[in-house]
Protein backbone atom coordinates (compact mmCIF):
# COMPACT_ATOMS: atom_id res chain seq x y z
CA UNK A 1 0.00 0.00 0.00
CA UNK A 2 1.63 3.60 -0.75
CA UNK A 3 2.16 5.96 1.99
CA UNK A 4 -0.25 8.62 2.09
CA UNK A 5 0.62 9.78 5.19
CA UNK A 6 3.80 12.01 3.93
CA UNK A 7 3.92 14.39 0.59
CA UNK A 8 0.18 14.70 0.39
CA UNK A 9 -1.30 17.81 -0.26
CA UNK A 10 -4.64 19.08 1.40
CA UNK A 11 -7.16 21.64 0.43
CA UNK A 12 -10.81 21.84 1.75
CA UNK A 13 -12.12 19.47 -0.41
CA UNK A 14 -9.21 17.48 0.05
CA UNK A 15 -9.61 17.34 3.68
CA UNK A 16 -13.08 16.36 3.36
CA UNK A 17 -12.22 13.54 1.42
CA UNK A 18 -8.96 12.61 3.61
CA UNK A 19 -10.67 13.03 7.14
CA UNK A 20 -11.76 9.87 7.49
CA UNK A 21 -8.29 11.99 8.22
CA UNK A 22 -6.62 10.08 11.24
CA UNK A 23 -8.59 6.89 10.41
CA UNK A 24 -6.87 6.91 6.84
CA UNK A 25 -3.54 7.17 8.65
CA UNK A 26 -4.35 3.76 10.23
CA UNK A 27 -3.50 2.88 6.57
CA UNK A 28 -1.38 5.12 5.26
CA UNK A 29 2.07 3.49 6.50
CA UNK A 30 1.33 -0.27 6.57
CA UNK A 31 3.15 -2.48 4.98
CA UNK A 32 2.63 -5.46 2.50
CA UNK A 33 5.31 -7.33 3.41
CA UNK A 34 5.52 -10.86 4.90
CA UNK A 35 4.23 -11.52 8.26
CA UNK A 36 6.28 -10.30 11.25
CA UNK A 37 5.69 -11.70 14.67
CA UNK A 38 6.33 -9.02 17.30
CA UNK A 39 9.26 -8.43 19.76
CA UNK A 40 8.50 -10.65 22.99
CA UNK A 41 5.92 -12.60 21.80
CA UNK A 42 7.19 -15.35 20.49
CA UNK A 43 6.66 -18.79 22.60
CA UNK A 44 4.62 -16.58 25.16
CA UNK A 45 1.44 -16.19 23.37
CA UNK A 46 -2.12 -17.94 21.51
CA UNK A 47 -1.94 -17.20 17.97
CA UNK A 48 -4.93 -16.55 16.28
CA UNK A 49 -4.74 -16.53 12.45
CA UNK A 50 -7.57 -15.17 10.40
CA UNK A 51 -8.71 -17.25 7.57
CA UNK A 52 -11.56 -17.21 5.20
CA UNK A 53 -11.38 -13.32 4.66
CA UNK A 54 -12.15 -11.45 1.45
CA UNK A 55 -10.23 -9.06 -0.01
CA UNK A 56 -13.23 -6.84 -0.43
CA UNK A 57 -14.80 -5.01 1.79
CA UNK A 58 -18.03 -2.49 1.52
CA UNK A 59 -21.66 -2.72 2.12
CA UNK A 60 -22.39 -5.53 -0.70
CA UNK A 61 -19.47 -7.68 0.95
CA UNK A 62 -19.49 -10.34 3.58
CA UNK A 63 -17.24 -9.53 5.39
CA UNK A 64 -17.61 -12.19 8.29
CA UNK A 65 -13.80 -14.28 9.14
CA UNK A 66 -12.45 -16.73 10.90
CA UNK A 67 -10.41 -16.25 14.00
CA UNK A 68 -8.07 -19.04 15.30
CA UNK A 69 -11.64 -21.04 16.95
CA UNK A 70 -13.59 -17.50 16.95
CA UNK A 71 -15.82 -16.37 13.73
CA UNK A 72 -16.30 -12.22 13.14
CA UNK A 73 -19.60 -12.19 11.59
CA UNK A 74 -22.78 -10.87 11.44
CA UNK A 75 -21.36 -7.29 10.13
CA UNK A 76 -23.86 -4.71 9.85
CA UNK A 77 -24.33 -1.33 9.30
CA UNK A 78 -21.00 -0.26 7.52
CA UNK A 79 -23.29 1.38 4.17
CA UNK A 80 -25.21 4.21 6.44
CA UNK A 81 -24.07 7.39 6.97
CA UNK A 82 -24.72 10.99 8.09
CA UNK A 83 -23.69 14.29 7.64
CA UNK A 84 -24.40 17.86 7.71
CA UNK A 85 -22.53 21.12 7.04
CA UNK A 86 -23.13 24.91 8.39
CA UNK A 87 -21.16 27.98 7.33
CA UNK A 88 -21.15 31.16 9.78
CA UNK A 89 -18.80 34.20 9.29
CA UNK A 90 -16.88 32.17 6.31
CA UNK A 91 -16.24 29.38 8.57
CA UNK A 92 -17.47 26.36 6.90
CA UNK A 93 -17.89 23.20 9.45
CA UNK A 94 -18.95 19.27 8.70
CA UNK A 95 -19.85 16.80 10.58
CA UNK A 96 -20.05 13.12 9.48
CA UNK A 97 -21.38 10.00 11.37
CA UNK A 98 -21.00 6.55 10.74
CA UNK A 99 -21.05 2.86 12.60
CA UNK A 100 -21.78 -0.96 11.96
CA UNK A 101 -22.27 -3.81 14.12
CA UNK A 102 -20.53 -7.49 14.77
CA UNK A 103 -20.44 -10.58 16.23
CA UNK A 104 -17.35 -12.56 17.73
CA UNK A 105 -18.90 -16.26 18.12
CA UNK A 106 -17.77 -19.96 19.06
CA UNK A 107 -14.32 -19.86 21.04
CA UNK A 108 -12.77 -23.11 22.21
CA UNK A 109 -15.72 -23.76 24.18
CA UNK A 110 -18.24 -22.98 21.10
CA UNK A 111 -20.09 -20.89 23.38
CA UNK A 112 -18.98 -17.56 23.08
CA UNK A 113 -21.34 -14.82 21.82
CA UNK A 114 -19.59 -11.05 22.03
CA UNK A 115 -21.40 -7.70 20.39
CA UNK A 116 -19.40 -5.33 19.02
CA UNK A 117 -20.56 -2.05 18.40
CA UNK A 118 -18.62 0.61 16.43
CA UNK A 119 -18.91 4.05 15.75
CA UNK A 120 -17.14 7.24 13.66
CA UNK A 121 -17.07 10.67 14.33
CA UNK A 122 -15.27 13.89 12.72
CA UNK A 123 -15.63 17.26 11.78
CA UNK A 124 -14.04 18.93 9.34
CA UNK A 125 -13.61 23.09 9.66
CA UNK A 126 -12.28 25.52 6.68
CA UNK A 127 -11.96 28.87 6.32
CA UNK A 128 -10.06 31.37 3.96
CA UNK A 129 -9.70 34.91 5.63
CA UNK A 130 -9.43 37.93 3.11
CA UNK A 131 -6.05 38.57 4.10
CA UNK A 132 -3.92 35.55 4.61
CA UNK A 133 -3.86 31.74 4.03
CA UNK A 134 -6.60 28.93 4.09
CA UNK A 135 -6.87 27.23 7.34
CA UNK A 136 -8.43 23.67 7.69
CA UNK A 137 -8.72 21.92 11.15
CA UNK A 138 -10.13 18.11 11.68
CA UNK A 139 -11.11 16.03 14.40
CA UNK A 140 -12.09 12.26 14.47
CA UNK A 141 -12.92 9.66 16.65
CA UNK A 142 -13.48 5.91 15.89
CA UNK A 143 -14.57 3.59 18.90
CA UNK A 144 -16.12 0.25 19.28
CA UNK A 145 -16.95 -1.62 22.37
CA UNK A 146 -17.50 -4.90 23.03
CA UNK A 147 -19.87 -6.93 25.63
CA UNK A 148 -22.12 -9.46 25.88
CA UNK A 149 -25.00 -7.53 25.18
CA UNK A 150 -27.57 -9.40 27.24
CA UNK A 151 -28.09 -11.34 30.51
CA UNK A 152 -25.32 -14.04 29.86
CA UNK A 153 -23.00 -11.24 29.67
CA UNK A 154 -20.09 -12.10 32.28
CA UNK A 155 -19.84 -8.77 32.90
CA UNK A 156 -16.45 -8.30 30.78
CA UNK A 157 -16.33 -5.33 27.95
CA UNK A 158 -13.69 -4.02 26.33
CA UNK A 159 -13.55 -0.53 24.13
CA UNK A 160 -11.44 0.53 21.32
CA UNK A 161 -10.77 4.32 20.94
CA UNK A 162 -8.82 5.95 17.99
CA UNK A 163 -8.85 9.88 18.28
CA UNK A 164 -7.02 12.15 15.21
CA UNK A 165 -6.14 15.70 14.96
CA UNK A 166 -5.64 17.40 12.23
CA UNK A 167 -4.14 21.37 11.17
CA UNK A 168 -3.46 22.54 7.74
CA UNK A 169 -2.25 26.68 7.12
CA UNK A 170 -0.77 26.98 3.16
CA UNK A 171 1.73 24.43 3.22
CA UNK A 172 2.11 23.47 6.77
CA UNK A 173 0.49 20.77 8.13
CA UNK A 174 0.17 18.79 11.56
CA UNK A 175 -1.43 15.33 12.73
CA UNK A 176 -1.79 13.60 15.82
CA UNK A 177 -3.01 10.29 15.96
CA UNK A 178 -3.40 8.05 19.78
CA UNK A 179 -5.15 4.88 20.08
CA UNK A 180 -6.00 2.85 22.80
CA UNK A 181 -7.72 -0.15 24.25
CA UNK A 182 -9.85 -0.48 27.50
CA UNK A 183 -10.50 -3.88 28.93
CA UNK A 184 -12.72 -3.92 32.18
CA UNK A 185 -11.32 -0.28 32.88
CA UNK A 186 -7.95 -0.39 32.41
CA UNK A 187 -6.24 1.38 29.80
CA UNK A 188 -3.64 -0.44 27.14
CA UNK A 189 -1.70 1.99 25.13
CA UNK A 190 -1.41 0.79 21.30
CA UNK A 191 1.22 1.21 19.52
CA UNK A 192 2.95 0.29 16.12
CA UNK A 193 5.38 -2.17 15.33
CA UNK A 194 8.30 -2.80 11.91
CA UNK A 195 10.06 -5.12 10.46
CA UNK A 196 11.70 -6.47 13.39
CA UNK A 197 9.03 -6.55 15.72
CA UNK A 198 9.91 -3.30 17.62
CA UNK A 199 7.93 -0.36 18.41
CA UNK A 200 8.89 2.36 15.71
CA UNK A 201 7.24 6.06 15.74
CA UNK A 202 4.15 6.62 13.81
CA UNK A 203 5.08 8.14 10.98
CA UNK A 204 7.51 4.57 9.64
CA UNK A 205 6.34 1.90 7.46
CA UNK A 206 4.74 -0.39 10.05
CA UNK A 207 3.62 -4.12 9.80
CA UNK A 208 1.18 -4.72 12.90
CA UNK A 209 -0.37 -3.10 16.06
CA UNK A 210 0.55 -4.22 19.62
CA UNK A 211 -1.60 -3.95 22.67
CA UNK A 212 0.86 -2.89 25.82
CA UNK A 213 -0.37 -2.39 29.50
CA UNK A 214 2.12 -1.78 33.06
CA UNK A 215 3.81 -5.36 32.29
CA UNK A 216 4.53 -4.97 28.85
CA UNK A 217 2.77 -6.44 25.78
CA UNK A 218 -0.28 -8.01 26.00
CA UNK A 219 -1.72 -8.53 22.65
CA UNK A 220 -0.84 -7.98 19.11
CA UNK A 221 -2.28 -7.47 15.72
CA UNK A 222 0.11 -8.03 12.12
CA UNK A 223 -1.86 -7.13 9.52
CA UNK A 224 -0.21 -9.18 6.68
CA UNK A 225 -3.66 -10.04 5.02
CA UNK A 226 -5.80 -12.24 5.91
CA UNK A 227 -4.29 -10.92 9.78
CA UNK A 228 -3.29 -12.63 13.01
CA UNK A 229 -4.10 -12.16 16.30
CA UNK A 230 -1.19 -12.54 19.14
CA UNK A 231 -2.56 -12.94 22.89
CA UNK A 232 0.05 -12.76 25.16
CA UNK A 233 0.27 -15.28 28.17
CA UNK A 234 0.07 -12.02 30.92
CA UNK A 235 -3.01 -10.89 29.68
CA UNK A 236 -5.45 -12.07 32.41
CA UNK A 237 -7.79 -15.06 30.77
CA UNK A 238 -11.20 -13.37 31.96
CA UNK A 239 -10.06 -10.51 29.58
CA UNK A 240 -9.02 -12.34 26.16
CA UNK A 241 -12.11 -12.66 24.88
CA UNK A 242 -13.08 -8.94 24.84
CA UNK A 243 -9.34 -7.84 23.97
CA UNK A 244 -9.96 -10.31 21.20
CA UNK A 245 -12.98 -8.92 20.08
CA UNK A 246 -12.07 -5.14 20.36
CA UNK A 247 -8.82 -5.82 17.87
CA UNK A 248 -11.58 -7.87 15.44
CA UNK A 249 -12.97 -4.21 15.19
CA UNK A 250 -10.00 -2.67 14.20
CA UNK A 251 -9.69 -5.30 11.59
CA UNK A 252 -12.47 -4.26 10.32
CA UNK A 253 -12.49 -0.88 10.10
CA UNK A 254 -9.08 -1.06 8.53
CA UNK A 255 -10.80 -3.52 6.27
CA UNK A 256 -7.88 -6.51 4.64
CA UNK A 257 -4.10 -5.23 4.04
Amino acid sequence: MKNIAKHHKFSASALGSTMVMSLMLLTACASTAPLVTPHDFAGQSQVLPAANRSRLTGVLVDESFDLGPYRVTGVQGKGSSSANSTTINGVKTENKRSGFSYRLVGGPSGQTELIGRCESRSQERSSTPKFGMEQEQGRSLFSCVCNGGGSNSDGHESKLSIAGDQSVQGRSSSTSLSLAIHVDGQSYRVGRYGDRGQLIPADEPFHGYRVDGPQGAVAALGLNYPGTVWLHERLPAPQREVMTCAIAGLMLHRGPQ
